[in-house]
């Protein structure tokens, strides 16, 4: 995204590099495992929109 400021972007990088590699990696992990549970429950959600739209389809036909 093109939205952040340079200079914010600038102290997100100086405070990600305050940390040690240890937290960077913890940090990371944290991250992806909630994207993942996000993509999951999405993709879930996403399932169930197109059976409820499926069955009214077919009652309606």
């Amino acid at each position: 995204m093109n939205d952040t400021p340079q200079h914010i972007k600038e102290l997100q990088l100086k405070i990600w590099l305050s940390k040690s590699p240890g937290e960077r990696l913890r940090q990371f992990m944290e991250d992806n495992a909630a994207l993942f549970q996000f993509w999951k429950a999405a993709q879930k959600s996403n399932n169930n929109a197109a059976d409820v739209k499926g069955g009214r389809e077919s009652i309606d036909s």
